[in-house]
C-alpha cells in the first residue's frame, strides 16, 4: 500500500483535502473500474477530462484523487476528511513520478520487453514460466505511457519478478518507459514495420526500439538472427551480460526442426550443449520465437531454469492470436488481435504449414493501420503474397485496397463488412480453413464471433 504522504513526496503535490496517513491499495485512471480503497488519477486527453469523474470515483470507494485542479462538481466543504485530494501541475507526469518511486521501493527483479510484435505473448510466456515465484505482469496490454506506470503501481509489495511489456507509436516513448522501468533484464524481440505513422522513417523507429538497450544498464536478451541488432549489441554492449535467441546456428537459445500440426508447434531447443524436445500448445514459428526470448530472460532470473521447461504445455497467450476455432464443418484461425506486415506474414506461414489438413484456404483481411506513408506499399506486397497461399481472399477497409490492386481475381474487395460476411457465408464449404486478420480498430473479431454463431445454425 502507498500512503498519501508518499504520493505528495513522490509527485511534489499539494494536499488539498484528507490526511497524510491515508493509504491506497492500488491506483486507477478509470472511474468505471475503480476499486474501493484505490487512488484515482484524473488524466486529461483530447476527448476526455478525468476531473469530471472524480466524484464518481469517490462514490465508488476511491480513497483519494490526484488532480490538476479542484473538480467543479466536488464540494470541498462536503468532502469527507478521509478522502485525500492531491494537486499537481501535470497528472501524467505525476503518475510516472509516483510509479518511479514505487519501482524503487519494490524489491523485485524487473524485465522490460519490447519489439514490433510478440510483446504480450512473450510477457505471458515468461509470467507463466515464473508462476508461483512472486511474478506480476502488465494486465492485458497496459504497455504505454499510462499502462506501464499503472502496472508498476499495482504490483504488490511482495513482488519478486515484475514483467513489463513496453510499446510505442511515437518518438521518445521507449526511452521514457525504459528510464521509468529501469529493467534488470531488457528484451528486444525484433524491429519490423509497425506503428510507423508517428515516425519520420523506419530508421527512426528502429532507434526508438533499440532505446530499451541504450537507455538501460542491465542484462540484454536479443535476437541473434537480426544482424543489425546483433551488430549493435556486439559494438555497444559487449561488456554487459547478454543472451541471444533465434533459429540460426550461433544463438545461445536456438530452435530447430520446427513443425506444425493442429495440436501445436513441435521443435527442438538447443542450448548449452543440450537438446530438449518441446511442443508449444500454440500454432506458429513466431510463438517459438517468443518462447525463446522468454526462456532466455528466465535463464537470468532462475538458476535452475531448465526445470521451467515442464511448464511449456501450459503456455498460452491472450485470445485471438492465431487461435484455432472449430466451426460447423469448417475451422477459423482467429488472428484478429492486431496486424502489421510481420504478424501477417507469421500468420500466413501458419496457414501454409497446415495446408494439407484442410480442403481450401480462405482469408478474410482488413487494413494494417499506423503504417504512415508506407501503407499502400505494404498492402500491395501483402496482396501478392496472399494470392500465392490462399484459394480465396476477402478484403475490407479503405487502406487495404492495395491488396486487391496488386493481385488476382482470387481477391475480392467489400466496402461493407456486412456484405463481406454474407458473401463469406455463401462461399464457405466443409473442410475450409478461414484465416481472419486485421488491425484491432477494424473489428473483425466481431465478424469471427458472428460467423461461429450463425453459420450452420
Amino acid at each position: 500500500m502507498i500512503t498519501t504522504e508518499e504520493v505528495v513526496c513522490a509527485t511534489g503535490g499539494i494536499l488539498l483535502n484528507g490526511d497524510m496517513k491515508i493509504a491506497f491499495c492500488g491506483v486507477s485512471h478509470d472511474s468505471r473500474h475503480i476499486k474501493p480503497g484505490e487512488l484515482f488519477v484524473a488524466l486529461r486527453g483530447p476527448r476526455f477530462d478525468g476531473h469530471e469523474f472524480v466524484l464518481e470515483a469517490i462514490e465508488k470507494g476511491a480513497k483519494g484523487a490526484l488532480v490538476e485542479y479542484w473538480p467543479a462538481n466536488v464540494n470541498i466543504f462536503e468532502l469527507h476528511r478521509a478522502i485525500s485530494i492531491v494537486k499537481v501541475p501535470n497528472t501524467y507526469k505525476a503518475l510516472r513520478d509516483l510509479a518511479s518511486y514505487w519501482r524503487r521501493r519494490l524489491d523485485a527483479t524487473v524485465v522490460g520487453i519490447t519489439g514490433s510484435s510478440g510483446k504480450t505473448t512473450t510477457k505471458e510466456f515468461l509470467a507463466t514460466l515464473l508462476e508461483g515465484q512472486g511474478v506480476y505482469k502488465n494486465p492485458g496490454n497496459w504497455n504505454n505511457l499510462i499502462g506501464v506506470p499503472l502496472s508498476i503501481l499495482n504490483a504488490p509489495p511482495e513482488t519478486k519478478f515484475l514483467v513489463l511489456e513496453l510499446a510505442t507509436n511515437q518518438p521518445g516513448e521507449i526511452p521514457t518507459l525504459t528510464e521509468l522501468v529501469d529493467p534488470d533484464v531488457a528484451v528486444l524481440l525484433g524491429v519490423n514495420p509497425a506503428h510507423l505513422e508517428g515516425f519520420s522513417s523506419f530508421e527512426d523507429y528502429f532507434a526508438e526500439k533499440l532505446a530499451i538497450f541504450s537507455s538501460s544498464k542491465g542484462a540484454l536478451v536479443y535476437p541473434f538472427d537480426r544482424e543489425e541488432i546483433r551488430v549493435w549489441v556486439e559494438e555497444n554492449a559487449s561488456s554487459r551480460p547478454r543472451k541471444s535467441f533465434g533459429f540460426e546456428e550461433g544463438a545461445d537459445f536456438r530452435a530447430r526442426e520446427i513443425t506444425l500440426s493442429p495440436e501445436g508447434t513441435h521443435f527442438l531447443l538447443e542450448t548449452q550443449g543440450k537438446t530438449h524436445e518441446l511442443t508449444l500448445p500454440l500454432l506458429g514459428r513466431h510463438f517459438v520465437w517468443d518462447f525463446l526470448a522468454a526462456i532466455s530472460a528466465a535463464s537470468f532470473l532462475v538458476p535452475e531454469w531448465e526445470a521451467l521447461l515442464e511448464r511449456v504445455p501450459s503456455l498460452k497467450t491472450l485470445p485471438r492470436r492465431c487461435e484455432l476455432k472449430e466451426g460447423p464443418g469448417f475451422w477459423v484461425l482467429d488472428d484478429t488481435y492486431n496486424a502489421n506486415p510481420a504478424s501477417l506474414k507469421a500468420g500466413t506461414e501458419v496457414v501454409s504449414a497446415l495446408r494439407d489438413k484442410f480442403k481450401r484456404l480462405v482469408a478474410v483481411l482488413g487494413p494494417m493501420k499506423e503504417l504512415g506513408d508506407e501503407t499502400d506499399f505494404w498492402h500491395r506486397k501483402a496482396g501478392e503474397e496472399l494470392a500465392s497461399v490462399f484459394d480465396l481472399v476477402f478484403v475490407t477497409g479503405e487502406e487495404a485496397r492495395g491488396m486487391v490492386e496488386a493481385s488476382t481475381e482470387k481477391i475480392r474487395y467489400f466496402e461493407d463488412k456486412e456484405d463481406l460476411f454474407e458473401a463469406l457465408k455463401r462461399e464457405l464449404r466443409e473442410g475450409d480453413l478461414v484465416y481472419v486478420k486485421a488491425s484491432r480498430a477494424v473489428g473483425l473479431d466481431e465478424l469471427v464471433d458472428k460467423l461461429m454463431e450463425s453459420v450452420g445454425g
